[in-house]
């Protein structure tokens, strides 16, 4: 699964360690293999458990993409069946690593340029374990690509945000097409709902928003 977070204006990717062969101590996403009589939207709701002791709901887990190449896995022919996660910011307090992971690591991600950052050094394909740097790139591309029509990237936020939060993150993921907060709801109007107030330090409340 590939697993953002929305954390102080940055979006952030789960990757573990890998603990064991192949690509020992290789940074790797999230995965497992699915229980006898599990679909794979269910098992990657449990391993989001797993991970981070989250019970996310299935609306915020989404297909990506499905992977059979031959080849990929040095230990035989595996398909994956690729999800794109939406955590809260809580999940970088909450994660552990399971048995199968010698760390859990959240890594910056740029979504102008498609590059990892773990500490300020730059990942590439090679630090990578599999095939999963082109998986990564691929949910990029599909955030970018559904902005204007299909916002589910909007589940980064909190379950209640205000429009300035939400700019914020759009701005973050398409930085090539920025918008003002004033645009927000002309742009997004139909598919969230206003839902209250949110008191930001001193200031004056601001109007809160969700997902429809």
């Amino acid at each position: 699964m590939v697993a953002y977070c929305f954390v102080e204006g940055k979006i952030k990717l789960l990757l573990i360690r890998r603990k064991a062969h192949p690509y020992q101590n290789y940074l790797a996403l999230v995965g497992g293999f699915m229980d006898k009589g599990e679909d794979a939207a269910h098992a990657c709701q449990r391993e989001v458990k797993e991970e981070v002791n989250l019970d996310l709901p299935l609306e915020k887990i989404e297909q990506l993409m499905t992977v059979s190449t031959p080849g990929r896995d040095p230990r035989g022919w595996t398909v994956t069946i690729a999800y794109l996660v939406y955590l809260p910011s809580r999940a970088l307090e909450l994660v552990q690593a399971s048995d199968d992971a010698k760390d859990v690591v959240f890594v910056d991600v740029d979504f102008q340029t498609g590059k990892c950052y773990l500490e300020g050094v730059e990942l590439d394909e090679q630090a990578l374990a599999f095939d999963h740097y082109a998986i990564i790139q691929k949910s990029i591309k599909r955030i970018q690509g559904r902005i204007d029509w299909n916002p589910t990237f909007l589940y980064l936020l909190e379950e209640e945000f205000t429009v300035y939060e939400g700019t914020e993150l759009v701005n973050f993921i398409n930085p090539g097409r920025p918008i003002v907060s004033n645009n927000f709801l002309v742009k997004y109007g139909e598919y969230v709902e206003e839902v209250g107030l949110k008191r930001v330090s001193k200031k004056k409340p601001r109007k809160t928003y969700r997902l429809k």
